[in-house]
């Protein structure tokens, strides 16, 4: 059975796909979306091989929904990208 550590790498993939999902600085929306899917499929991966335990992953989902939130925000009204974003 997976560890926290685990479920963490998984939740940090997963919030690393809504990132660049979200991300005015991308080449193409389509680019984007693309290697937002790719990184959720390294995620999926992961938490198959690793057989995590579903209850862990949705409280490690939970807690990275808290720890995240700022980063992504910084993340997405950068100075530098701050016009772009709608």
């Amino acid at each position: 059975m997976a560890t926290q550590n685990t479920a963490s790498a998984v939740v940090l993939l997963e919030v690393l796909a809504k990132i660049v999902e979200k991300s005015p600085a991308t080449y193409s929306a389509d680019a984007s979306a693309e290697l937002a899917a790719n990184i959720r499929s390294m995620a999926e991966e992961v938490t198959k091989d690793a057989n995590v335990d579903p209850d862990l992953l949705n409280r490690t989902r939970d807690y990275g929904a808290l720890d995240w939130h700022n980063e992504i925000a910084c993340t997405l009204i950068n100075k530098e990208h701050r016009a772009q974003v709608h």
